[in-house]
């Protein structure tokens, strides 16, 4: 066990450990997506249920749940959120917990997530002298940027009187042990673009009879990247990324095709900084393709604002982070340009989320790699 887990738990988590080992291995092994987290919600609720949890709903939010325990003294309501679904991608781990199912991976945490709040509902239920209600948020499709704006229009929220929320989120770039704070500003909001290129295709001895869309998809791709080291202040941030380019094929290779796809994502912090580049990309993709004869679609989707931490929850959380564990154990962290759609709850209540530390000598991998995982292979996790 880790320093922290020893020393400074409460006696009963140190006690249920080796179960939440096991619980979050299961959830590991069966990953689901997207709002189709059936089986995830059984095991929940199930969990919640035998531990004595009495408030459990799974029909407020499709593939969520919703679930609640109060304290023995007047207080607010607080929720905690964790995301369940998991990554449509493969599981390369060597575990003999790894995913039983091809293309499905819990390859961002969200497994270790979920158990942590489970963690937190079992020891509320056992102990419940605390002041005020807890609600808990299993939320799904975080992956998808849609989750989080389906528990708000459940009314969720409005329906308990939550206050604030909270978060947590595992980072494999802080070691275990240690959290990661910063008030403002943490991830950037996430948006996705599609580009449909339509010219004339031809053969590929007579380019003068079409339109070739490839050289067009060219300039768009280099052009587009003057939006960002041209168009942003430099000391401001911004991420600008074509992730897909398709063309023709390949074992056509006389043939200019009749048209083109792309798409890509833009990572930005502030409202301005978002507008601005969808407009700007926009006009420049439909301003290439009439330049050169081609006719452009452009589906620009705005999908997760971005991530700011409330300061009076953030150094309350900090506080006791620094109580618990220790300062060192407090570090403070920079910006980054991956997105978490737990912004779109801070819109409406002041939130915080925290960055856990999991990283170890076996794992060191980012999230969103199929080796990711939150535990060490040994039993002394």
């Amino acid at each position: 066990m880790t320093y922290c887990l020893q020393t400074r738990v409460l006696p009963e988590l140190a006690e249920w450990y080796p179960e939440f080992v096991s619980i979050r291995r299961e959830i590991h092994q069966s990953p689901e997506l997207g709002f189709d987290t059936h089986q995830t919600c059984e095991r929940i609720s199930a969990l919640l249920a035998r531990w004595g949890v009495k408030d459990i709903h799974a029909d407020l939010v499709q593939g969520g749940i919703i679930a609640s325990v109060s304290g023995t003294q007047p207080g607010p309501t607080i929720a905690i959120r964790a995301d369940i679904d998991a990554l449509p991608m493969q599981d390369c781990s060597n575990n003999s917990w790894k995913s039983r199912f091809d293309g499905r991976c819990h390859s961002c945490g969200h497994d270790g997530h979920q158990t942590w709040l489970l963690a937190v509902m079992r020891t509320l239920a056992a102990k419940p002298d605390f002041p005020g209600r807890i609600l808990a948020i299993f939320q799904p499709a975080e992956e998808l940027g849609r989750g989080a704006k389906a528990v708000i229009e459940s009314g969720v929220l409005s329906r308990y009187g939550v206050q604030e929320i909270y978060a947590g989120h595992c980072e494999p770039f802080l070691p275990k042990g240690y959290f990661g704070f910063r008030a403002g500003p943490l991830q950037a909001s996430a948006d996705m673009f599609y580009v449909t290129l339509k010219g004339v295709g031809t053969h590929g001895g007579r380019p003068h009879q079409g339109v070739d869309p490839i050289p067009v998809g060219a300039q768009i791709v280099s052009a587009a990247q003057t939006i960002v080291s041209r168009r942003v202040n430099p000391i401001e941030s911004a991420v600008l990324s074509i992730c897909s380019f398709t063309a023709g094929s390949w074992s056509a290779a006389n043939v200019i095709p009749q048209g083109l796809t792309m798409s890509g994502c833009v990572r930005t912090f502030t409202p301005q900084m978002r507008a601005m580049i969808q407009e700007k990309f926009t006009k420049l993709v439909q301003g290439i393709a009439l330049a050169n004869d081609c006719s452009a679609e452009v589906d620009y989707q705005l999908l997760v604002s971005s991530v700011c931490n409330d300061p009076s929850l953030a150094a309350f959380a900090r506080k006791t982070a620094t109580e618990l564990f220790g300062a060192d154990r407090a570090v403070e962290i920079d910006p980054m340009m991956s997105s978490e759609d737990f912004a779109e709850y801070q819109k409406l209540i002041p939130g915080f989320i925290v960055r856990v530390g999991v990283r170890d000598d076996n794992h060191a991998v980012s999230v969103h790699n199929g080796a990711f995982d939150v535990k060490p292979p040994h039993s002394h996790e």
